[in-house]
């Protein structure tokens, strides 16, 4: 009896995140059938150019859109009680603000994107999803509540139900024929039903206000947000522009296709993961029982990490069998990938902790000494094929996570000796 009582304390803390999680992934489970059919209609009916040259436009498409997780969402999730109703009023504004300016920026931006790689196909992409961008504000304070809120039940299965609509969009219009432009097509529907499906949730409406003190609270705050998730952004993709540069067209379709079929079936998971990780930790932090179950929380990211070794495993089995034998040498460079993507998991959720905490500085700071790893060490071997684009990558990545752990251990040992002193 002592022991079930001792499991229950060190156990029920977590079963929230634990059932937020189990709810996010049975959504993308489902979600990520239709993801195999989508990935495995382009590889058929796409070049390798033509596949490289799509995932380069989503990829610059991804680094603009990562910056909506700078603006509100973050402090309506994190806040006091007391300022919810504030946040909630204010941020609004704040979010129609940072949406105009992505779909500006994403859309000015296309032809310079273009010239550096003088595909003007790429061009036409980013201006064509540049306009979902307007769609997003009308509901996604909606959103941020429902994740405050950690109904993940609610949200996983409209959020999944768009997945699906946006990869059975591309696959069927790669089978009509769209080429390239079914991947635009895929995200237009995925924002139209992401519209219609959280237009109606089960949240309190706390209105609209117009107070110039809060919204420039919220905006310095964002601003800090906004670097961290520039750096984020970047870091997920440099390997994608660097490559679109340093390999011929074709090498670079199979890079492309290496890491779609490979890191990019799992990637979505760890990031379901991560975005049920986010409201638990505030919940914890405003609880004060943060400190105390960082170790748990570690444990359980980690088994979500290793989904990618599990994956680098069976490669070799999945491949032949869903793709045609014009892929079959990308192969070891899919493992590779999959592998180099573990130490991502850990690196988000101790980025996650410190946005938590509020060290918004720390976690910048964090994220680009990963990025600068990155970067270096593309930069010192400047790889030619992609099978050593995917080992430098892989070797970056064990740097990262290295480096991750010293810091702990120094300030693991700093507090000891203040603790001392």
């Amino acid at each position: 009896m002592k022991l079930l009582i001792f499991l229950d304390k060190q156990f029920s803390s977590v079963f929230e995140l634990l059932s937020n999680a189990f709810w996010l992934l049975s959504a993308e489970l489902l979600a990520k059938i239709s993801r195999i059919f989508t990935v495995v209609v382009l590889a058929a009916q796409l070049s390798a150019t033509a596949y490289g040259t799509a995932m380069l436009a989503l990829a610059f498409h991804d680094v603009f859109g990562l910056l909506l997780r700078a603006g509100v969402g973050s402090q309506i999730i994190n806040c006091s009680p007391d300022k919810l109703a504030k946040f909630a009023r204010n941020g609004i504004f704040i979010q129609w603000i940072l949406c105009l300016f992505i779909a500006i920026s994403q859309f000015s931006s296309a032809n310079y994107f273009a010239g550096l790689y003088d595909n003007e196909k790429i061009a036409i992409l980013l201006q064509i999803m540049a306009s979902i961008y307007l769609l997003y504000p009308w509901v996604s304070i909606k959103v941020f509540l429902l994740q405050r809120e950690n109904k993940m039940r609610w949200f996983s299965f409209r959020n999944g139900l768009c997945v699906i609509v946006e990869n059975c969009t591309i696959a069927i219009s790669a089978l009509l024929g769209a080429d390239i432009l079914s991947v635009a097509l895929g995200k237009i529907a995925f924002s139209v039903f992401w519209l219609l499906l959280f237009s109606v949730s089960p949240t309190k409406s706390y209105g609209v206000e117009f107070n110039l003190s809060i919204i420039k609270h919220m905006m310095k705050t964002s601003g800090k947000l906004f670097n961290t998730e520039f750096i984020r952004g970047m870091r997920l993709h440099a390997d994608t522009f660097i490559a679109g540069k340093l390999l011929t067209p074709e090498m670079f379709g199979f890079y492309s296709f290496a890491k779609n079929a490979g890191v990019g079936l799992s990637l979505s998971i760890s990031q379901v993961y991560i975005a049920a990780l986010y409201p638990y930790l505030c919940k914890l932090e405003r609880q004060g029982q943060l400190n105390s179950q960082y170790k748990k929380i570690l444990l359980i990211s980690l088994l979500v990490g290793f989904l990618f070794v599990a994956q680098a495993l069976i490669v070799p089995l999945y491949v032949p069998i869903l793709f045609d034998s014009k892929w079959i040498s990308a192969i070891p460079i899919i493992s590779i990938l999959c592998l180099a993507a573990l130490p991502n998991v850990v690196l988000d959720v101790e980025c996650c902790m410190q946005r938590v905490t509020a060290h918004y500085h720390r976690e910048t700071m964090t994220r680009f000494v990963f990025l600068l790893i990155s970067l270096g060490a593309l930069f010192v071997v400047q790889p030619s094929e992609p099978m050593i684009f995917a080992i430098v990558i892989f070797f970056s990545s064990l740097c990262c996570l290295i480096s991750i752990y010293l810091i702990n251990t120094i300030k693991f040992f700093n507090n000891k000796l203040r603790t001392v002193i």
